[in-house]
């Protein structure tokens, strides 16, 4: 009666609320709209000027190629631009030298990206002057080479904290020699061209060859850059800025094949853009596969959708393919926690198949087509998916689709419904060699049922007048020494009732010949076959009765 009320006690310990928290926690303040002039100086602050700059010196040049008063002639219009860029280009290097001196960082590395992007451009407009003279190109060539070597040596010396690596300079120099050396190629063998969008030829071979294995060849020196370090944190020494350098001066060299290309009016095609794009692919999927925030394993998708690009020519197609699954099965040998690339690996060698050429698809089936060839690529892909599970469900999927699948292939045959039957019960009761049936109710019911269609479905086609005995007795066979194979691996009997089907199965058709041979003979043949049978069974009884029958004792 004396304890104090435990009620009173936590009111009065209790802190009375304060005016501002009877309406609840406190809200978040609402956002400030940014005035015009914050966003203004933002805009400024990335210093537009450099890159409108640029632009404007491009679309100059442009329009002087098209139309100059000033300039009559061809020659000077590509002097006055060829040299217009080398002078904008050094203007770039020494005003970047000079900002990185007084360490205004982002200025100067903006200036030395756009000095990233046209370092080759001159080399686009030494291709118009190959079409004119000759002379003018090579003495053009080796100046813009000169220049560009300079202006490069000149950062690296001068401009100490620039993330510029040796092996990157190495491979800009062999870029820097592709590109000169291109424009004077296409010139040499464009003297031999002779109309346009031509399909033969040394222009032709020659314009390939630069598409389907130079371009491809370019790209795959990504493999090849340094490993990304950053040098601090400074703009100029950031870990992104050699694969930026890279990534832009293989911009301007496909920009530059392309104007060739289009100089010399040479046809344009999805093929030749395809093993470029399939090493960039690849290359993408090395340098990302070992970021764990990345979907590693579907970065080996988009590779194997690259030859789809080269559907217009064989050859093309078919390297690609052929290379995805050499690439497919090195992945799965090198992860064996990869499975997708297995899966991928049996893909890519269906992609192939469908992609042969219609003389191999006559050689394989007379009726074979595209479309039928992709839908058997489907179907033996399906396939494979169901045989690689230990699904029970799965199985009985493939083995309808294996069943379907011979039907469509056997078309009119007389026989095709008995073998797609016999295709769809082999592939199941093989299936279920490998089945758990303590994992799976419902599993040996569905074994013992297939193989019951199995025996009922052989016993009726010998019953049927295009049944023969040998057709059944090859399948059964065949069944018969898998279970064989699979019980000495294993050392035990596994599904007795597969090998007991197998062994019904193949019985039944010289079963079938043996008593329609007993239903035309007569009955004298018969009687004296029989008599010969019964005596042999007697002397098998007579030489093996000791083992079976014990004579009693006659004292007994």
């Amino acid at each position: 009666m004396n304890e104090p009320d435990a009620s009173n006690q936590t009111r009065e310990t209790s802190s009375p609320l304060k005016p501002d928290e009877w309406l609840g926690p406190p809200r978040p303040p609402l956002a400030v709209p940014k005035p015009f002039s914050w966003w203004l100086r933002k805009f400024f602050a990335c210093n537009p000027f450099y890159l409108v700059s640029a632009a404007l010196l491009l679309y100059g040049c442009y329009r002087v190629s098209l139309e100059a008063p000033m300039f009559n002639l061809e020659t000077a219009r590509l002097l006055f631009n060829f040299t217009s860029v080398q002078l904008y280009e050094v203007l770039l290097v020494g005003t970047a030298i000079f900002l990185a001196r007084r360490k205004i960082w982002y200025d100067s590395t903006l200036l030395v990206g756009l000095e990233n992007l046209l370092v080759f451009v001159p080399f686009i407009l030494i291709s118009l002057a190959a079409l004119i003279d000759s002379g003018m190109a090579m003495t053009m060539c080796l100046v813009g080479a000169i220049v560009a070597a300079l202006r490069f040596g000149s950062l690296k010396k001068y401009f100490p904290g620039l993330n510029l690596p040796g092996r990157l300079l190495e491979i800009g120099l062999l870029l820097l020699a592709l590109n000169v050396a291109l424009p004077l190629l296409y010139r040499h063998f464009g003297e031999t061209k002779i109309g346009i969008h031509i399909a033969s030829g040394p222009a032709y071979v020659m314009n390939e060859f630069t598409w389907l294995l130079i371009l491809p060849a370019v790209l795959a020196l990504a493999n090849f850059l340094p490993r990304a370090v950053a040098g601090g944190d400074l703009p100029p020494q950031h870990r992104w800025l050699p694969i930026g350098m890279f990534a832009s001066w293989l911009a301007v060299t496909g920009a530059h094949l392309y104007a060739l290309a289009y100089v010399y009016q040479f046809e344009f095609r999805s093929e030749l853009f395809a093993p470029a794009l399939w090493v960039l692919a690849w290359t993408a999927c090395r340098v990302f596969f070992a970021n764990q925030f990345l979907p590693r394993y579907a970065l080996l998708i988009p590779p194997l959708l690259m030859p789809l690009f080269a559907t217009n020519g064989p050859r093309t197609f078919l390297i690609l393919a052929g290379l995805n699954v050499l690439a497919c099965i090195a992945a799965s040998l090198l992860d064996r926690n990869n499975r997708l690339a297995r899966h991928l690996a049996f893909a890519s060698a269906l992609l192939l198949f469908a992609g042969l050429p219609e003389k191999f698809l006559f050689i394989i089936h007379p009726d074979l087509d595209r479309i039928g060839c992709l839908q058997a690529a489907v179907a033996a892909y399906l396939i494979f998916l169901a045989a690689w599970s230990r699904n029970p469900k799965l199985a009985i999927f493939g083995s309808l689709v294996f069943g379907a699948s011979v039907l469509a292939t056997l078309g009119n045959h007389a026989n095709a419904f008995q073998w797609a039957v016999q295709g769809g019960c082999i592939f199941l009761l093989l299936h279920s060699l490998r089945w758990n049936d303590e994992e799976h109710s419902g599993a040996g019911f569905v074994r013992a049922l297939a193989a019951l269609v199995w025996v009922i479905q052989s016993v009726a086609w010998m019953s049927n007048d295009t049944g023969r005995f040998w057709m059944p007795l090859v399948p059964g066979a065949t069944v018969l020494g898998i279970c064989l194979a699979c019980q000495f691996h294993r050392l035990q009997w596994m599904k007795i009732i597969v090998p007991l089907a197998a062994l019904l199965v193949t019985a039944a058709g010289p079963c079938s010949a043996i008593i329609g041979g007993l239903r035309a003979a007569s009955a004298g043949l018969l009687a004296v076959a029989g008599s010969f049978l019964l005596f042999g069974i007697g002397t098998i009884v007579a030489l093996t009765r000791h083992h079976w029958h014990q004579p009693e004792d006659p004292k007994r």
